[in-house]
């Protein structure tokens, strides 16, 4: 699942801009640090919706090690941006371990009319 199919899954939901970013990220992520991003290896994006509420889970073949996101960046660092850009950009974070790799989630909360 690209991005795109998370814009088109939060289709007029206020967080859309957000919940796309944060897939972006996650994926790059997965891609980039783990064993996924290697010929053959495999990520796998999951999105929950309900009203108000989604949930962006990407799973990946890494070992599991995770530190909280570091808002003491170097400025001219390169890299090392991408999980803190998720902490500002969801309401809501998370690390799990499975029993194939691991799984990074964000979620996300909106007000929903009446």
């Amino acid at each position: 699942m690209r991005s795109a199919h998370t814009r088109g899954l939060l289709d007029g939901s206020p967080r859309t801009s957000d919940a796309e970013l944060v897939v972006s990220e996650l994926a790059a992520n997965s891609l980039r640090h783990t064993i996924s991003g290697a010929p053959g290896g495999e990520v796998s994006i999951t999105v929950a919706l309900r009203p108000g509420w989604a949930r962006i889970a990407v799973t990946d073949a890494g070992a599991g090690a995770w530190k909280p996101p570091d808002a003491a960046l170097d400025a001219v660092s390169e890299y090392g941006r991408g999980l803190f850009i998720v902490e500002q950009t969801a309401d809501k974070i998370g690390h799990d371990i499975t029993e194939s790799g691991q799984t990074m989630w964000a979620e996300f909360a909106w007000d929903v009319e009446s």
